[in-house]
């Protein structure tokens, strides 16, 4: 159980991380998704607790593959693929699977939300602060919103729907007794 505690801290700090940065930046840094691929692998072979380097290793790879073919075409960055590829060399094959599928059903519910509001995520989790202003147009004297521009590459950052679709896969694997 400890060896399951230890992997989702590591899986949920990362994530946590990842989120904030790309919603903020628009990019996943390398100075996170690179030393998570190591300590995952690093992890899982030397832990007595470890599932073992080729659990780590099939994890990495299924993650790396995942969003190549989307990558490739424009539908995403090099930071979502090193992400899941770093959350693989920590869950093993299996557990960034079923990671990615819930990210995957998460991201489709935030789009939804996003085209019915017309705002983009950014603005539904950071509404504007700024005070209504004399000489300001719109409905009822209302400062214009910013709408979301349909046509932008990269509408949503992933990492978000991602990290809220593993901490959903971890607390579940928790209360089951762990994903190996």
């Amino acid at each position: 159980m400890l060896d399951s505690l230890i992997v989702a801290i590591a899986v949920l700090l990362v994530t946590f991380w990842a989120a904030i940065t790309d919603l903020r930046e628009r990019r996943i840094p390398n100075v996170l998704t690179v030393p998570a691929m190591v300590a995952g692998l690093c992890f899982h072979s030397l832990m007595p607790g470890g599932q073992g380097w080729l659990f780590s290793l099939a994890g990495f790879a299924v993650g790396a593959a995942l969003l190549i073919l989307p990558y490739i075409f424009g539908g995403g960055g090099m930071g979502d693929i090193k992400l899941l590829a770093a959350l693989g060399s920590w869950l093993g094959p299996r557990g960034l699977l079923i990671a990615f599928a819930c990210g995957v059903v998460v991201g489709s519910i935030f789009s939804l939300v996003c085209l019915v509001t017309g705002k983009s995520l950014e603005e539904l989790v950071r509404p504007s602060t700024r005070q209504k202003q004399p000489g300001d147009v719109g409905s009822a004297g209302a400062a214009p919103s910013r709408r979301f521009n349909v046509s932008s590459r990269k509408a949503l950052p992933f990492a978000v729907p991602l990290a809220v679709g593993t901490w959903l896969m971890v607390a579940l694997a928790l209360l089951r007794g762990g994903w190996y």
